[in-house]
């Protein structure tokens, strides 16, 4: 996958190209970088309308390639040292987005199935609840 980020481009276009590729992984952006195996708080928090120009010293048009087989702290790095924008990946667990701090060493592909079968769980364990025999 490619992301080509210019000024006009949004945060939530960078944002939906990512979950596009990885269903049940998601990319936040925040106004200050963490070290590894942090997590960014809330109020660093980027709006998803902002503009990569209102964020950028350089205004350069830049293309990004994600794969599969890049650990989530590569991808995070690879955003804060090409573009100046600090990132962090989220999985969904069940039906929550979870920051992925202790999780910096998996790859995406790792990442995104487990938060997939963790969902499929879920999804499985609410549809077999509806056949429980009630007790009167």
């Amino acid at each position: 996958m490619h992301i080509e980020i210019n000024d006009n481009t949004t945060m939530r276009e960078i944002e939906d190209t990512f979950s596009d590729f990885y269903p049940y992984l998601q990319l936040v952006f925040y106004h200050k970088p963490h070290k590894k195996y942090e997590v960014s708080t809330d109020t660093d928090l980027i709006h998803p309308d902002t503009l990569v120009r209102d964020l950028r010293k350089t205004h350069v048009s830049s293309l990004i390639e994600i794969q599969p087989l890049y650990k989530v702290r590569d991808v995070e790095k690879e955003f804060q040292e090409r573009l100046g924008l600090p990132v962090q990946v989220l999985w969904k667990e069940m039906k929550n987005w979870k920051l992925v701090s202790e999780m910096d060493d998996f790859t995406l592909k790792e990442l995104n199935d487990m938060a997939r079968n963790s969902s499929d769980e879920f999804i499985i364990e609410s549809y077999e609840e509806g056949f429980e025999d009630k007790q009167e």
